[in-house]
């Protein structure tokens, strides 16, 4: 079988990676902080048919960590980060990073995020607020003041986005340390971050994949077409 028809396939295969990617996407278009994956490719080498013979191998997703829009939600427990930055959570699976600041105050004290999962204070430790506080604010630096006293700062951390797995629609596991001279974000409360993607340029993902996959199927079908007109007129098998 022709190598072009192996080249062709790899090309369909990293493209059916792409539309799953741009589905991602599109599905998380309202979901508050969600950042945007992009595949990328690259070229490789093969000696299976020959060995100048390129074929297309699909990269990790990278995250498109660009700022989404605020939007004000009145909330004074609603936070959004206005550069890079996360806001760390306790989960039963770990600590986790999130962007996401649509947190509450449980019984128990705690500011949790809509999951009930823990949002952690600069020392690791869950963020507590009396349980009869009158007003809690939270200022652009991360601290938390209840009824006019400072009960702690949040956790702030920033992370490479290499070193960054997606755990969840907008919540991440981190992997190494965390950047030491990033600029920290400013805190924006009474607020939420959107999505970064929008349906617009979802829709031209879409056509723009699907009509590079239709035209890598018809290339494989010309090559099977192609080969086998060459097999009958050497008398090959019919």
């Amino acid at each position: 079988m022709s190598s072009g028809i192996y080249a062709a396939l790899s090309g369909a295969r990293a493209q059916s990676h792409a539309l799953d990617s741009t589905a991602r996407n599109i599905a998380n278009v309202s979901t508050t902080a969600y950042k945007a994956e992009r595949i990328s490719f690259k070229q490789s080498l093969t000696a299976a048919q020959s060995p100048d013979q390129r074929y297309v191998a699909v990269q990790a997703p990278a995250f498109d960590m660009s700022q989404g829009a605020i939007r004000h939600t009145g909330n004074s427990l609603d936070l959004a980060l206005e550069g890079e930055g996360f806001f760390a959570i306790q989960t039963d699976d770990g600590e986790r990073l999130t962007r996401d600041g649509a947190f509450r105050i449980d019984v128990e004290g705690q500011l949790v995020n809509s999951t009930g999962a823990r949002v952690l204070d600069e020392d690791g430790e869950p963020m507590l607020v009396p349980t009869d506080a009158g007003y809690v604010e939270i200022n652009d630096s991360g601290e938390v003041i209840s009824d006019g006293i400072s009960v702690g700062d949040l956790k702030i951390v920033n992370y490479a986005p290499e070193s960054l797995m997606r755990v969840g629609a907008n919540m991440y596991a981190a992997e190494g340390e965390p950047l030491e001279d990033a600029e920290p974000p400013m805190v924006v409360s009474e607020a939420l971050e959107g999505s970064n993607f929008n349906a617009v340029r979802g829709v031209v993902d879409v056509i723009k994949v699907t009509r590079t996959f239709q035209a890598l199927v018809k290339m494989m079908e010309s090559y099977k077409e192609t080969e086998g007109r060459a097999a009958k007129a050497l008398g090959g098998p019919k």
